[in-house]
């Protein structure tokens, strides 16, 4: 078994996409119509506009799904909320993402952290539309930014 894609559910779809690609610096690799977008980082992430499929389900417009997914999708009663994982992301200079990720004013921005158990370890966190925890880490860092 292998990992396909880590994917992020959002009722703010355009936002979301938005934050990403302003974070990555990259556009989408897939769009599929206003529902599902996939970016090449290392690692596939995606975004799922659940709102989609919410108006198709109650336009009755279910030819797209199966019973199973329906009573599913239906049953969700909480918001999901991310608070266990953390999206992880190398950059080869700390320093300049870190300036440029401020920059954009998009999200809440730590501080540089440092931590050195096994090793130097120096990132910030930055939160997306919907929470998420973005961890930014990675090396040329100057603490005379």
């Amino acid at each position: 078994m292998e990992l396909c894609c880590t994917y992020i559910e959002t009722e703010k779809f355009e936002e979301v996409v938005t934050f990403y690609e302003q974070i990555l610096q990259i556009r989408p690799s897939i769009y599929t119509e206003n529902r599902w977008v996939e970016f090449e980082c290392g690692n596939k992430l995606s975004i799922y506009n659940s709102t989609f499929d919410y108006e198709k389900i109650n336009n009755n417009n279910n030819i797209h799904y199966n019973e199973a997914y329906i009573k599913n999708f239906k049953k969700k009663q909480d918001k999901k909320v991310n608070n266990i994982i953390t999206l992880n992301f190398y950059t080869d200079n700390l320093n300049r993402d870190y300036s440029r990720i401020k920059k954009l004013d998009i999200g809440s921005v730590s501080e540089i952290m440092y931590v050195n158990i096994t090793e130097p370890y120096y990132y910030f966190t930055v939160k997306d539309p919907e929470g998420n925890l973005l961890e930014i880490c990675g090396d040329n860092y100057s603490n005379k930014s």
